[in-house]
């Protein structure tokens, strides 16, 4: 089975690592991915040094566009752009228009958020404290999109947003567009412009873990990448999807599609060198969610995967028991990947490759090895 293969950056997460040196390293990168046979490059949003992420970039759409320029063919997604925190309208316009500039190699990426620090600032409603609004709001500001989107004529009425907003006229009859203007100049509609290149508009992905995102998104008639969950969890989350686009399409929709998986990889030539380069990045890891660890591992693998001496076990050796790491060498990453294809069809897989610490240069060696050794058993 043909596996399509994503990237991610390299961002030196938990380092205060010069804006200078890290730009010039992302384009780098970005010629790698696609030398090296990637599909697409997904690009993360993180504002004010979020849990030792000083160096993710705060506007992945901007970042993307930029980077677009050193690939001809790779695609460009958000992981994702947390839209609870954005004007939609804005959304809509910088994507479209960021879809024409790369002649349709945009995957928008849309997430609620991870953390309420961002999205408190932005706007009060986003606050993940209140999840009834911050869920709202998400959901709103996706038909927003949408809309913007696929209507020449834009209107909405919702309860965060109404367009256009009532009571504007025209004062100049040149200007008067029967489209967009009643008889008396008033504006009864929105033009928003570009449409995308891609018809109706990019494919759209959710990043989510939770079984409710995904029945969430299945409606929608949209993608998600999971990135936290074991292969028990994806399961129930992906069973749930399929059921749920299933019955929005009225098609038997196969198991698998519009899904995929993010999983950090690090690939060495030995187990054991593989293991030593990532252990102290994934100490640090393991410290941020050190406040409860019991709930966030019961929340990463089901009942029946979970032991209870699981919960005694540090971070790294959690993740290596569960598969939610890809650490290995080419073979023993390989079998992983065989596993997450025959158990829930997986066809699509992105690699995350922040480990705390690495640095570039083990960082090339891993995706080396990965590119040479790993990718061209499932092309």
């Amino acid at each position: 089975m043909t596996m399509r293969f994503d990237n991610t950056l390299y961002c030196h997460v938990g380092e205060v690592y010069p804006w200078e040196k890290l730009v010039d390293e992302l384009r780098e990168q970005i010629q790698f991915s696609d030398q090296a046979g990637f599909t697409g490059v997904w690009m993360a949003e993180h504002h004010f040094s979020w849990d030792g992420w000083y160096r993710a970039a705060p506007n992945p759409i901007l970042l993307g566009t930029s980077l677009a320029q050193y690939s001809d063919r790779l695609r460009f997604g958000q992981c994702g752009t947390v839209i609870p925190d954005w004007h939609p309208i804005r959304v809509a316009e910088d994507i479209a228009l960021m879809d024409q500039l790369t002649k349709g190699r945009v995957d928008f990426g849309i997430a609620r958020g991870i953390d309420t620090r961002p999205s408190a600032q932005f706007n009060r409603y986003a606050d993940r404290r209140n999840q009834e609004s911050n869920y709202a709001l998400f959901a709103e500001s996706l038909d927003v999109i949408i809309g913007a989107w696929t209507q020449e004529s834009f209107m909405h009425s919702g309860r965060f947003y109404n367009f256009p907003v009532p009571g504007w006229k025209e004062t100049n009859p040149l200007v008067y567009d029967s489209r967009y203007h009643a008889s008396d100049g008033e504006l009864i509609a929105l033009g928003v412009h570009p449409k995308p290149y891609q018809k109706p508009h990019p494919p759209i992905w959710q990043m989510a873990d939770s079984k409710a995102s995904h029945e969430f998104a299945g409606r929608r008639g949209i993608g998600v990448l999971c990135q936290s969950i074991s292969i028990g969890r994806i399961k129930e989350a992906w069973t749930a999807h399929n059921r749920a686009l299933t019955e929005a399409q009225g098609r038997e929709v196969p198991f698998g599609e519009k899904l995929a998986v993010v999983r950090p990889t690090y690939v060495a030539e030995t187990y054991e060198q593989a293991v030593k380069d990532v252990s102290w990045g994934s100490k640090q890891l393991g410290a941020w969610y050190s406040h409860n660890p019991v709930k966030v591992y019961k929340a990463m693998v089901t009942e029946e995967e979970l032991s209870e001496d699981d919960l005694n076990l540090g971070w790294l050796d959690f993740q290596l028991k569960h598969d939610l790491v890809c650490v290995g060498t080419p073979d023993s990453v390989s079998e992983q990947i065989e596993r997450l294809q025959s158990e829930v069809n997986c066809q699509h897989m992105a690699l995350f490759l922040n480990f705390p610490g690495l640095g570039l240069e083990k960082l090339k060696r891993s995706q080396n090895l990965f590119a040479e050794k790993v990718m061209p058993r499932f092309l």
